[in-house]
């Protein structure tokens, strides 16, 4: 048992400001945050102004899920010790992963200018440079990075992004294969790879880079996922579970942030459909929001609410969802098994790009149905396949996602027992410069 009461310590063991902050940094490595924080707490009362510890005591304060204090202690560490490369790289840190990049660039660049030699801090200036759209400069500062540290998979993985930004393939695979090299289980360089070289139509290329990784890595439910979408074989009628938990979880810090570039507008939309149909009646309602994801829709949402329930496959998202601070109720669960295991509990089911990861969508629309009360809505949104040139009426696309056509999905939200209201073609987003179509639909439980 780590013991945090400083004067104590002092009178038994002659322990040193200094040696106390060590044993907090060590405790904090391990992971420990509320030990780290205490000890760090017990130094500031003996030195309220401790610059180290106040900075530390920031970064303890993001890594437990509260960047914004985070960010007042750490810049209180630097009003009164301004140079510290450390707490500012780590000030950097936590900006980027706020999405407030043109601070983090900010603040990596003072940091460089104290300490030039910091290999990981070329390469996080590198992929916020890329971030702003900036590839040129990115490209020079990972190419630094590389210089300083010519075993930093990273650097060579953030090297592989820039080239492909500026259509230097070759220069990409090169630089992702390195990255693959000095890193063998590193899991983002194969599937880099496999995507460049399906893009480029090297199809059987990128199969045979996914099942060379699925030798090493069987477990990874993405690369899997992703092989069923490249080869077009063992396509699964949904998306499984571990592939949702792997891919949200690793997503879940930026994803706010990225979608924002994005121009998303599923929130909003399905909200904005949500509250036109419903919001005459001057009721409240029990509402479940299916995927809920970080909770973009629940502010959206709430003022309808009589209660508002979240649900989402991972843990990741729901504690971003929970920091909003408006939903009654946020359970880790797959949607379709939660809606059957509450039948008649929700008057309305929102559902906000969370069908793109099924296929076949018979079960889930029969578990929305069974979870709605008579008279109860479901809204939704989904990505739109055009041309129906599969059987199934649905298509896993290379991106993972299932995109669906319109007389499909109305034939099974009737079969379900559902009555579709509307189906409403809309935008969902950008990607990739263009945007994605998609179906915004309303149907009521008959």
């Amino acid at each position: 048992m780590v013991k945090t009461d400083i004067s104590k310590m002092t009178k038994i063991k002659k322990i040193s400001i200094e040696d106390a902050l060590l044993m907090a940094i060590q405790v904090h490595k391990r992971g420990m945050l509320s030990e780290a924080e205490s000890i760090y707490r017990d130094v500031l009362r003996t030195v309220p102004d401790h610059p180290d510890a106040i900075h530390y005591i920031g970064v303890v304060k993001h890594q437990g899920g509260n960047s914004e204090e985070g960010l007042e202690y750490i810049l209180r560490s630097l009003e009164l010790q301004p140079n510290q490369p450390g707490a500012l790289n780590n000030l950097g840190n936590i900006y980027k992963e706020m999405g407030r990049l043109e601070e983090a660039e900010a603040a990596y660049s003072k940091v460089l200018e104290m300490a030039s030699d910091y290999a990981d801090t070329w390469v996080n200036l590198g992929i916020i440079q890329r971030d702003l759209k900036k590839p040129e400069a990115a490209l020079e500062k990972l190419l630094k990075a590389v210089e300083l540290n010519p075993e930093h998979p990273d650097a060579y993985h953030n090297l592989g992004n820039v080239y492909r930004d500026l259509n230097r393939i070759d220069e990409a695979l090169a630089a992702y294969g390195k990255s693959a090299e000095l890193a063998p289980l590193h899991q983002e360089a194969p599937k880099a790879i496999a995507k460049l070289q399906f893009e480029l139509g090297r199809k059987k290329q990128a199969v045979r880079t996914l099942e060379n990784w699925l030798i090493r890595r069987p477990d990874d439910a993405v690369a899997r996922h992703l092989l069923a979408a490249y080869s077009g074989e063992n396509i699964p009628a949904r998306a499984s579970n571990s592939y949702v938990r792997q891919a949200f979880d690793s997503f879940s810090k930026s994803f706010d942030e990225v979608l924002t570039r994005l121009n998303y507008k599923a929130p909003e939309l399905v909200a904005a459909r949500t509250i036109q149909v419903l919001s005459g009646s001057g009721s409240q309602y029990n509402i479940l929001d299916i995927g809920c994801g970080t909770g973009l829709c629940g502010p959206l949402l709430k003022p309808l609410a009589r209660s508002l329930t979240g649900v989402d496959l991972s843990p990741g998202m729901l504690e971003k969802a929970r920091k909003r601070d408006v939903y009654d109720v946020l359970e880790e669960a797959e949607l379709t098994a939660y809606m059957q295991a509450n039948p008649g509990k929700f008057d309305v089911v929102t559902c906000v790009d969370t069908f793109v990861y099924f296929g076949d969508l018979s079960p889930a629309f029969l578990a929305s149905n069974e979870a709605l009360s008579p008279g109860g809505w479901l809204f939704f949104t989904v990505e739109q396949h055009v041309q129906d040139d599969h059987s199934s009426g649905y298509w896993l696309r290379p991106h993972g996602r299932y995109s669906h056509t319109r007389e499909h999905l109305e034939n099974l939200l009737t079969t379900a027992g559902l009555t579709v209201e509307s189906a409403e073609d809309v935008v969902l987003r950008n990607e990739g410069g263009k945007p994605v179509s998609g179906l915004l639909f309303s149907a009521q439980k008959r």
